[in-house]
């Protein structure tokens, strides 16, 4: 009997370990296959090639100097810091950064800060640009009839297309006009997936589709919470949660 024990003893030790190593290479494996894609709030579109550059930040500097989020490093005309395009409660506004050339926005200069909508140009030097935002910034009032500070607010970004959804309170996610996200297609239920607000945070719940909503990569029953960067996905529609 002892040597069984003995023996028992010496295969657990394997066997646990085993166990461990796999566990560890799941969360490693789970950690680099979830993590979150950038969230584009803003697009820049070069004029001269209509190359494009993303925005990510609620703050991005433009300039010639290395250091800055937008290098226009071959542009001579463009001062090392010339600018910064920066998301306020308000809205979108370009700041000029004391630069030489000056910033222009739709052809006129601008002598400190200007707001900026979908479809106007602005100029860094012999630069133009057209911006373009994503749903960011677009100037919504709350039920007291007060702009509302999208800084901060809890989102869902398309991941097909970078648009986002703000939330406020409850959103309906399914093929029904009702819904707040509606989503036309075949495998998508009339009512499929709620996200919700409670005094603990947000939350998403799967409303019995047929065809099941996922959590990142997992199938979500009952109620789960929500964190920042979570994906969730709904037929062929994936969603970044964001807050």
């Amino acid at each position: 009997m002892e040597a069984f024990f003995s023996q028992f003893e010496y295969l657990s030790r394997y066997v646990l370990t085993g166990i461990a190593v796999l566990l560890l290479l799941r969360c490693v494996f789970s950690l680099f296959r979830l993590r979150p894609r950038r969230e584009v709030m803003a697009t820049l579109v070069n004029l001269a090639d209509d190359s494009e550059i993303e925005i990510a930040n609620w703050e991005t500097s433009i300039g010639r100097s290395r250091s800055c989020d937008i290098a226009l490093r071959k542009y001579g005309t463009v001062s090392r810091f010339h600018a910064v395009l920066a998301l306020r409660k308000e809205g979108w506004f370009i700041f000029d950064t004391e630069s030489k050339t000056g910033v222009y926005v739709n052809g006129e200069q601008i002598r400190r800060a200007r707001q900026i909508t979908d479809g106007d140009t602005i100029s860094f030097g012999n630069v133009v640009m057209k911006f373009n935002s994503n749903g960011y910034g677009e100037a919504q009032e709350d039920e007291n009839g007060e702009v509302a500070d999208f800084t901060n607010a809890a989102r869902l970004v398309n991941l097909a297309d970078n648009s986002a959804f703000y939330l406020r309170g409850s959103c309906l996610i399914g093929r029904d006009r009702h819904c707040n996200i509606c989503l036309p297609m075949r495998d998508i239920s009339g009512e499929h997936a709620e996200v919700y607000l409670t005094r603990d945070g947000w939350m998403v719940s799967d409303l019995q589709s047929e065809n099941g909503t996922y959590l990142n990569g997992e199938l979500v029953f009952g109620a789960y919470p929500l964190y920042d960067g979570d994906i969730i996905s709904v037929g062929a529609y994936s969603f970044m949660f964001r807050e």
